[in-house]
This record gives C-alpha cells, structure tokens and sequence, in this order.
C-alpha cells in the first residue's frame, strides 16, 4: 500500500500484527506494524540506500526550495540578574536565513573537497564536537562524501567523555564550535591522533597558535570550503552496509559506549518513520531542530524531514520560545515564534518544563480565568477521550492561543521520545497546544525510531507498535515476574517481558577498539544482541506489555526496579513520573535502598513555588534552607503524597521521605546525560548524606 494514499488519522480496532505462529519458548510472538505486512521496509520513498543519497535525492526533487535555516547572533550579553551575578544573553536576528537544497549540497561537497585537500583520509573516522546547528549536519554529510565515519560526542560530555571517544576511535580530525574550543584545548595534550582541527566559527588566535604549535592545523570550516571550492578531486561513494556513523552515548552508569551504526541502519529507520509522516507532512512544512544531534533521536528525525522535504530550521532549547533562558528580551524572539514550524519533537524533559511553566501561569491568574483554563483543559480531555485533538473552539481561542503562539502558533503534531511521557502531560500537551501529541520509542542500538503512535492513537501511556522497518518481541523475564503467560492471569490478561527490537535498523553493536579492546563490551556485543529465525534482535532492557490493541507499553527496566522487604518491586520511574505531576517538584528521583524498607525522593524543587510556599509560612533565608526548612518539606511531602494518592500509587510504591535538593540537576554538572535521563549512580553518590539521614 502506497503511504502516501493512507489517512494520517487511520483508526484502526488493532494496530499492531501479532504474528501468533513465531511465538518460542521464552520468546512471545512477533509483533508487526498493521501495514507492514511482516515484511521489512528498508528504504524510503526516495529509494536512497545511504544517508548521502537521501539529500541528493531530496537535491534531485526540490533543490531550489528551502533546506536548512538558521538566525544570526547580533551580540552576546552579560546581564545582572538582579542578585548579582552575570548571565550570558544572547541577542539574535528576528528572522532566518535559508539555504537551498541545492545550496546546501553544494556546501557539503566543496567541504568535503577542502577536507581531501587538508589530509582527510576516505574511510577514516571524523569527529563532531558541537552544539546542533546547521553546520554540524553539513560537516556529517561532507564526511559521508568521503565514506568516513562520524563520531558523535555530546557538547556536555565535557573533557574526560570527549577525550574517550577521540582516543578510543584514534580519530585524526575534529569539527568543533567556538562554545567548546577550549574544551579541545584542554584535553590535546591527551589525544595524540588529533592532526587537524575544524572551527564551526573564527577561532579565538590565541587558541589557534597554541594548537598549531602542538603540530595540530587549526582552520575555520569556512575557510575550508573555500579552498574546497577550487579543488576537484574525486570523493567516495559509501555502500549501505558501510559504518556511517559511530555515536558515543552519554550512558547514565560507566564510560560511553561507541555504537555502531551503518548507512542501511540509518536508513531503513527514515523508511520506517517517514512512513508514519507521509500523508501528514512534506515540502512546504517546516521542523525546528534544536536537541542534540549528538543524538539519534535529533539525527534520525533530520535525515527523516530531509527525505520528505521539509525545510529544517535550526534553534536552540535556551533560545526556542519568548521564555528561553538565555534569550535577551525584549530585543529577539524566541526560535518557535520566528520560524513558525509545522512540526517538532520534544523529550519529555522539555514538555514537562512547559506543564510546569504553563502550570505556574494558570495558578497566578484570578478565579475567572483558572475557572476558563480549567474548563478548557476539561474540554481537551473529553476531545482526546474520544480521539478529537483540542478544546473547544471558543475555549481554545480564548485560554491556549498564546501558549500556541510561544511555538509558532502552526504546529500539525508533536511526537515525544527519548524517556516515558506521562499521560497527564501527553493530555495536557495535546490540549494547550492543540496538536496531536503522540510517544515514540527506540535506543541508539535500534537507531531510534522503533515504535510510534499513529495519529489516530489517542491512548496514553503507550508508544504504539513498531515502525515498518521493525518487528518487536517479548523475552520472559521469570526473576522480574514478567512472563509472556502473563495473558492468561485475569488480573493482568497481556502478555510482558523485556523488550526485543529487531529488523534492518539495528546496530552492528559498540565500537571496540583493536588496540585496547573494552572486555566488558566485547561480552555485551555477544550478549545483548541475538538472533532469532535470521532476525537480528537488541535486547532492550527495557520491560513491556502487549496491548488489547496490539500496541507496545513500557512498564519498567530491569535496571531501575527495587526490591523491596517483602518481595514486592517498585518501578522507580513509574514513581518518578507521578511525582513530577507535584506543583512544587521540578526534578525528581525516587531511590530505594538495597536492604531498604521503603523508597525515598530526591526532588529538586520548583524555585518559584518554594519561595511562595516558604512566604506563606513565614519561612525565611537563602533558598538552600528554605529547601532544608522543616516546615516546607513537611508541606512538600504532603503535597507528594497526595499526588501518589490521587493516581493510585500503592502504598508501598510511595516514598516514605523526601529531601529537597536545592542544586538542579543538569548534563553540566554530570547528574543527567545530554537526554536529560538521571544519572542515578552519580546523584545517589553526591547525595548520599541525604540519603543516609532519610534511612537512619
């Protein structure tokens, strides 16, 4: 069936195919897309069989539309925040630039070009240190022209994370932004195999001559193209089973892992989610790209909008609306207002922050306009119950258009990844936006794109079925009580297990060097990938149940479950998620102590609802002690517990403590990794006199 015909508000009574015949002992059976026809799909419409040909293809088709877009900075500020001390804000350009389609190939290519020229060996392996932006998605295809490889390191992984996967792939060639050019700096002295470096701005001169002193050629990549420009040499073709790309994951326990990805993985996963789009989105639509490339699930999802032809406009998560944090006001706009996009993807962290925010504005307005934000949201609910998107018009109009205007005001739908999406905020999303909101599913091992709701999906909690580049099963898991007989016991009635992901987007397992191979590695590429009837599976780690409906669920992870003194298991995200929904709670992690009779939270707080709180009780001081105040966590359990009461947490699933912490978590201070996922080792480490005070 052509997608392009399908309806991209498809109802169906089962969405997915269960392939009752393939179930094996200790496996469940395969679970398929409804329209996949249990057969893989591993190219994209376009018919491109590496990541190169999708924007030469797309070149081909709508080479003088608009491909990429991006705003120029006029100025950077420190600006007192009226404590004190200076925050960085930026002033940008209340417009974007484009860049054809044929302009951006023709970029990538003279890059490509200029790399020849410098040194760049075909097939050697190339590292991208940087922000997104638009020229690190030119730098990744200029590398594909010569069949190299692109390592991928996170902005945040800081010194020690950037100098493991630059030694460990004895990479020769860096593209580095301005923001972590001194980052590079640092660390040279402990990365031998770096022999030229490229600037993604005007490098700092200072800089420049001291690397170049250390042997290291230093130019900007501008300056690269141009020499690119005037050579003509003959670049490379990749094939598909060629490695396209080896991306570092920011794990949240041990050193990053390397994976290993190729052109068909890549690929096959843009067939699978254009798949999903098509019909609902394509040129003349509009994405803003803004999590980190460094990323699969920001990657994958460009290369997607690239096979479709949608113009890409590039912003930042500090910069994305009127509120961002590091936007100078009231000079520049934020990135959703310029660009007005058609289209986005958000992780869960970032949507929880716009519950938050849209939250705290509804409780500061008076009783008439709480009573029409809550009539509203009541509207949108009942509209998702029944698989409409939005309030009603006139509520809609009156109460949401401006929190729709802080993202353009355009958007068609909105798909979450990355971490589970509470169905509270996936309804409240859904109705403040009024947008369809639906959840996807995937790891950097399977390339992301796993699983998507359809559009036409209103559940909650879920992440629909597999993509048509993927079959999913359920392996037994007897130690976690989650067993694909499950299905016959009345009070469950679906089948559960730890989730397998398999088909032609899962990786080639991590990168193991040849000169200091990682043992333990070595033993989880034999371990976490098997085959089954000549399918290649990931075992995810991850614990799911089959739908009625044929739909995927996650209900847990083998690693984030504890034990508690009856035998009873805690599902700490599960907990985590609820808590979330508490007024006062920005960041939470539940932590359950092994030996431990009952869970406790970790929450660092909302500044703004602590203070009023503290106010309230008469409760001064600096925002430490009034995180440290009696009084206030006395008021902040409670307000948690009746959260955990109100969705029907089991008394044993409740933390019995808390603490606030007053320092946020975040990728720069190492307690989350650059997908805003916990690092819960770390934090249980830097907090364990907390924690001990909570078990004494």
């Amino acid at each position: 069936m052509d997608p392009a015909t399908l309806d991209p508000m498809r109802q169906y009574e089962k969405w997915g195919d269960l392939d009752l015949d393939s179930e094996k002992d200790g496996f469940g059976p395969c679970l398929y897309n409804v329209e996949a026809k249990r057969k893989f799909k591993e190219k994209p419409a376009c018919g491109a069989e590496t990541i190169l040909q999708v924007l030469q293809k797309t070149k081909e088709k709508l080479g003088d539309e608009k491909g990429v877009g991006w705003r120029n900075v006029i100025n950077v500020h420190q600006v007192d925040d009226g404590s004190g001390v200076k925050r960085e804000k930026i002033e940008l350009e209340n417009k974007y630039n484009w860049m054809t389609y044929n302009e951006l190939c023709a970029r990538t290519e003279n890059l490509a070009k200029g790399m020849v020229a410098l040194g760049v060996e075909p097939e050697s392996r190339v590292v991208i240190y940087a922000e997104t932006q638009r020229d690190w998605m030119v730098s990744a295809y200029a590398a594909w022209q010569l069949n190299c490889k692109v390592v991928t390191i996170y902005a945040t992984l800081g010194e020690e994370g950037a100098s493991y996967g630059i030694n460990e792939t004895e990479s020769s060639t860096v593209v580095v932004d301005a923001k972590l050019l001194k980052v590079l700096q640092k660390i040279l002295p402990k990365c031998k195999s770096i022999k030229r470096v490229l600037t993604m701005t005007a490098c700092d001169e200072a800089v420049a001559k001291q690397m170049q002193e250390a042997g290291v050629h230093v130019e900007t990549l501008e300056e690269c193209v141009e020499r690119g420009s005037k050579e003509s040499c003959q670049l490379q073709t990749a094939k598909p089973s060629d490695i396209a790309i080896i991306m570092y994951t920011s794990g949240t326990t041990g050193a990053p892992k390397g994976v290993l990805l190729t052109h068909a993985n890549v690929v096959a996963v843009v067939a699978g989610v254009e798949h999903y789009f098509i019909g609902k989105f394509g040129p003349g639509d509009v994405y803003l790209a803004y999590l980190p490339l460094a990323h699969i699930f920001e990657m994958a999802a460009q290369v997607c909008m690239m096979s479709m032809g949608l113009a890409i406009g590039y912003g930042n998560p500090h910069t994305l609306t009127d509120n961002g944090v590091k936007l100078k006001k009231p000079e520049s706009s934020g990135d959703a207002v310029v660009l007005q996009p058609t289209c986005m993807v958000f992780a869960p962290a970032v949507l929880d922050k716009v519950f938050q925010a849209v939250t705290a504005k509804r409780n500061g307005l008076g009783y008439v306009g709480q009573t029409l934000f809550d009539w509203g949201l009541a509207s949108g609910y009942r509209h998702f119950d029944r698989g409409q998107v939005g309030a009603n018009f006139l509520l809609d109009a009156l109460v949401f258009k401006k929190v729709q205007n802080l993202m353009g005001g355009r958007l068609k739908g909105v798909v979450t990844g990355s971490a589970p999406l509470s169905p509270d905020i996936q309804k409240f999303i859904q109705t403040v936006l009024n947008a369809p909101t639906r959840q996807g599913y995937g790891l950097t091992e399977t390339c992301a794109g796993s699983c998507v709701q359809f559009w036409g999906d209103s559940s909650t909690g879920a992440v629909g079925v597999p993509t048509v580049c993927t079959v999913i099963r359920l392996a037994d898991w007897p130690e976690g009580n989650y067993m694909n007989s499950d299905l016959n016991k009345p009070e469950i009635g679906m089948r559960r297990g730890e989730v397998l992901i398999g088909g032609p987007a899962i990786s080639q397992g991590y990168f193991i060097s040849e000169a200091t191979p990682n043992e333990e590695l070595v033993k989880k590429n034999k371990d976490d990938w098997v085959e089954i009837d000549g399918v290649r599976f990931f075992r995810t780690g991850d614990v799911g149940q089959i739908k009625p409906d044929n739909t995927l669920q996650i209900i847990d992870r083998k690693k984030d479950l504890w034990k508690g003194p009856n035998g009873e298991y805690v599902a700490l995200t599960k907990v985590e998620a609820v808590l979330k929904l508490c007024e006062y709670v920005d960041m939470p992690m539940c932590y359950g102590k092994t030996g431990g009779n009952y869970t406790i939270g970790l929450l660092c707080p909302q500044k703004p609802a602590i203070e009023r709180l503290a106010s309230e009780l008469g409760v001064s001081g600096s925002f430490e002690e009034k995180c440290q105040n009696e009084q206030v966590v006395g008021k902040v359990f409670a307000a948690c517990k009746a959260k955990c009461k109100e969705l029907k947490l089991l008394d044993f699933e409740t933390p019995q403590k808390i603490a606030l912490i007053s320092d946020l978590w975040t990728p720069e201070n190492d307690m989350l990794t650059a997908a805003m996922k916990l690092k819960r080792p770390l934090i249980a480490e830097k907090h364990k006199e907390e924690i001990q005070k909570l078990y004494a």
